[in-house]
């Protein structure tokens, strides 16, 4: 059986990053099932399988993640997803993993970032230059349209330059992009990116990057300061949440006393700043059910189910 293919122009063409925040924000007001992901250490990179399910639909997203691949000029992210009908148990889309990821992650930094991101930020200081960094400077741009300046700091100044050429940014070093009003970290780095004490009162951190235990991309000592501190999901964070997991080691967090809430608080606008000077910091290490969101948005608009 040959089935229909949406590549990352047919996934953008079909679903913009505004479309994709609000998809998120209604999976996040109902009930989707879905497993924590499986994951398989093969030839330095990570398999990852993610399945979920909800209302007439089902999916899995079979990704490799690969960060040798930086070196090599390839896409850190490569992978593909199915779509079934659930009720007739029948596959009806396939779509390009890498590009679902790249959409449905900035999309839950931004349902955080617009519950508590202050209203008047003015600077985005971007972490990393890949597909990620520059899907999280449109999606911060939906939800905080007062944003002027994008401050991007990268692993290459080839990489940089390419980025802030693509989003109207400009180079930075770590301690000018983490002294931004909000600072996204999109990158494949195992060990912090940016400094505890360069992050200023006032600002919201959305970290993407590390999604396994051993990794982190910002210091404990952050995680530590922060006056709000939520995830995604508590269960998939407490076991592939690096800089919680290594900061809640370090005794500068508690699962228990300082995890302010997930992504469900946050859409129902439970958890929310309470001064303009406090430091709020959303996790994500990505859903499965962000997936089928996102990719039953696109089926739809696509014509492929009803």
């Amino acid at each position: 059986m040959s089935l229909p293919h949406l590549d990352a122009d047919a996934i953008r063409h079909h679903v913009s990053m505004a479309q994709a925040i609000e998809a998120l924000r209604a999976a996040f007001s109902t009930r989707v099932d879905h497993a924590l992901r499986t994951h398989l250490h093969v030839a330095g990179g990570d398999l990852l399988v993610m399945p979920a399910a909800g209302g007439d639909v089902a999916g899995i997203k079979l990704v490799m993640v690969q960060p040798r691949n930086a070196d090599r000029g390839e896409p850190t992210i490569q992978g593909t997803y199915v779509l079934f009908d659930a009720e007739a148990g029948r596959p009806v889309a396939l779509l390009d993993g890498a590009a679902l990821t790249a959409l449905r992650t900035p999309a839950a930094s931004a349902l955080a970032t617009d519950a508590l991101a202050r209203e008047d930020v003015r600077t985005l200081g971007i972490f990393g230059a890949g597909p990620q960094a520059r899907d999280h400077v449109e999606a911060m741009r939906v939800v905080r349209p007062s944003l002027e300046e994008v401050l991007v700091c990268a692993r290459t100044t080839a990489s940089t330059e390419r980025l802030c050429e693509e989003v109207g940014g400009r180079p930075a070093d770590a301690n000018t992009a983490a002294a931004a009003d909000i600072v996204c970290t999109c990158t494949s780095s195992t060990t912090p990116v940016l400094a505890a004490e360069d992050v200023r009162p006032g600002a919201h951190l959305n970290l993407v990057g590390a999604y396994t235990a051993g990794a982190h991309e910002v210091p404990a000592a952050l995680v530590g300061r922060a006056d709000i501190v939520t995830v995604d999901e508590r269960s998939a964070a407490e076991v592939e949440a690096g800089d919680l997991i290594q900061a809640a080691e370090a005794g500068a967090f508690d699962w228990e006393t300082d995890l302010a809430g997930d992504l469900v608080d946050l859409v129902a606008r439970r958890v929310a700043r309470n001064a303009a000077t406090q430091v709020t910091m959303f996790k994500s290490v990505g859903l499965a059910l962000e997936d089928l969101a996102v990719a039953e948005l696109v089926a739809r608009r696509a014509g492929l189910i009803s």
